[in-house]
């Protein structure tokens, strides 16, 4: 299993509050502003939201911006 994942239903969810915080506002920011580049969501959830780098790690491997 990956670091700061559960496997749920065949699929995957984020363990750690930090964590699921972190993947709603990157959501909202990126709905609000589609043109946002996905490393600098990712790089401003990482601070405001004090991740590890293998939360980091994980965001950067799975969120996917439509």
């Amino acid at each position: 299993m990956t670091p700061g994942t559960g496997e749920v239903r065949g699929g995957l969810i984020p363990q750690g509050e930090a964590l699921r915080a972190a993947l709603r506002w990157m959501g909202e920011r990126q709905r609000n502003d589609p043109a946002l580049p996905r490393a600098r969501l990712i790089d401003e959830a990482a601070l405001r939201f004090d991740l590890s780098p293998p939360e980091t790690e994980f965001l950067l491997r799975t969120w996917d911006v439509p």
